[in-house]
């Protein structure tokens, strides 16, 4: 049997998401598993390196989350797939710092047909923090929009490549990328987690 494994930074992101799922007929299909990852680059691969050497070789491995918008309408707990996962930082965007771009390049998502909002898909980037700043997320906005970010996609999705698995995204949106951020986030971040509920198995025909 095919193994679903679910993943995102907090619990409150996969309950909603496990009650659903437990009315859905992909638990009669495959071997659905959940695993909390922590908050963060460094947590998160910390914690999905203990993990992955036990995925099976099928696998099918979903990133569940909450992001903040560039570039788009603001439409609190809209959902979007992943199309591609992007390194960032303000830094680079500012022309304050210097990285190679073969160090980390951009990796393709899984993008799955249906696709919500009958979207394509949309670049996710990953920065060392919640940008915060006026300055920081126009330089991100002129650099990557349309995008969405989110603190821990990229390392999954680098991780992951090293062991030959693809990885497939979905994010809700809670807020803004910018001063406002923190504040849209705690009041948006439940109507998220609820959306992605709903969202996410109707999906199940394409796992």
């Amino acid at each position: 049997m095919e193994k679903l494994i679910f993943l995102a930074a907090i619990g409150d992101e996969l309950n909603p998401l496990k009650n659903s799922l437990k009315s859905s007929s992909l638990i009669d299909r495959v071997e659905i598993d959940f695993i909390e990852l922590g908050v963060g680059v460094i947590n998160s691969i910390i914690t999905l390196g203990q993990h992955i050497k036990r995925f099976p070789k099928n696998s099918r491995v979903v990133l569940v989350g909450t992001a903040g918008i560039l570039g788009k309408d603001f439409v609190p707990g809209d959902v979007c797939q992943a199309s591609v996962f992007r390194w960032a930082s303000v830094g680079l965007a500012l022309n304050q710092g210097y990285l190679p771009e073969s160090l980390y390049p951009a990796i393709p998502a899984r993008v799955l047909k249906a696709s919500p909002n009958k979207s394509k898909g949309i670049s996710v980037i990953t920065t060392p923090e919640i940008t915060s700043g006026e300055e920081g997320a126009r330089a991100l906005q002129n650099q990557h929009a349309p995008c969405l970010e989110n603190l821990e996609a990229y390392g999954i999705a680098f991780l992951l490549k090293k062991h030959n698995i693809p990885l497939s995204g979905f994010f809700s949106v809670t807020n803004r990328v910018g001063p406002e951020s923190h504040n849209e986030y705690m009041e948006y971040r439940k109507l998220a987690w609820s959306n992605l509920a709903k969202v996410v198995p109707h999906m199940s025909n394409c796992w």
